[in-house]
C-alpha cells in the first residue's frame, strides 16, 4: 500500500485539477503581455518579409534560396498566430453565452481572415489590414496604452543614459531623445514606431 500511495496522491491531484480548471492551461503560464508581443513581432516580420519580396528580383541562387526561406517562414508564423487567437483568446478569453463576446470574435474572425490573405498574397495590404484590426482587438482586453517590450527596453536604455548624463553633469534639462539618439537606436537595431 505504500508504493502505491504516491501514485494515489498524483491521481487524486490530477482529478481535483481537471474539476475546478476553468482554461486550457493553468492560470499564471501565459500572460496577454507575452502574447501581444508575440503577435506584434509577428506583424514587424511580416513587414520586413513582404518588403523583401516584393523588392528583389531574385536573380542569384542566394535571392531564390531567400525567397524560399521567406514564403515557409511566412506561412509557418502565419499558422502559429492563427493557432494563439484561436487557443488563446478565442477558446479561453471569450465566453459563448456572453453577449460581451460577440464584437470580440467578429474581429478574431477578421484577423484570421487577414492571415489566410497574408499566405496567400505578398500584398502589404493584408499585412496592414492585419495590424489595423490587431490594434482594434487588444482593446477588448484591456489594453490601452499597452507598449511593446522592445519600445520598453528602448526607454530604459535612455533613461539609464539620461540618468547617467545628469550624474555626470552633462545632461541639460531641455534635452529629450534628440536626433542623434533616435539615429543611434536605428543604427543598434532598435526598432520602434514612430
Amino acid at each position: 500500500m505504500k508504493k502505491f500511495l504516491p501514485i494515489l496522491a498524483f491521481s487524486f491531484a490530477l482529478t481535483v485539477t481537471e474539476l475546478s480548471a476553468h482554461c486550457q492551461m493553468p492560470c499564471g503560464i501565459y500572460h496577454d503581455a507575452m502574447v501581444f508581443d508575440q503577435i506584434d513581432q509577428y506583424v514587424e516580420t511580416m513587414v520586413k518579409g513582404f518588403t523583401y519580396l516584393n523588392d528583389n528580383k531574385f536573380a542569384t541562387p542566394q535571392e531564390r534560396c531567400e525567397f524560399v526561406r521567406w514564403i515557409g517562414s511566412k506561412e509557418n508564423a502565419s499558422d502559429e498566430v492563427a493557432n494563439i487567437i484561436c487557443f488563446y483568446f478565442i477558446q479561453q478569453k471569450l465566453k459563448p453565452d456572453d453577449p460581451m463576446s460577440l464584437d470580440p470574435l467578429k474581429s478574431a474572425h477578421r484577423l484570421l481572415f487577414n492571415l489566410v490573405m497574408i499566405k496567400q498574397t505578398v500584398d502589404m495590404k493584408w499585412v496592414s489590414a492585419f495590424d489595423s484590426e490587431w490594434e482594434k482587438f487588444k482593446l477588448f482586453f484591456h489594453v490601452q496604452g499597452y507598449q511593446c517590450a522592445v519600445e520598453k527596453r528602448s526607454l530604459r536604455e535612455w533613461e539609464a543614459k539620461r540618468d547617467k548624463a545628469i550624474q555626470d553633469g552633462t545632461f541639460k534639462k531641455s534635452e529629450e531623445i534628440d536626433e542623434d539618439d533616435h539615429d543611434a537606436m536605428h543604427m543598434n537595431g532598435v526598432e520602434h514606431t514612430h
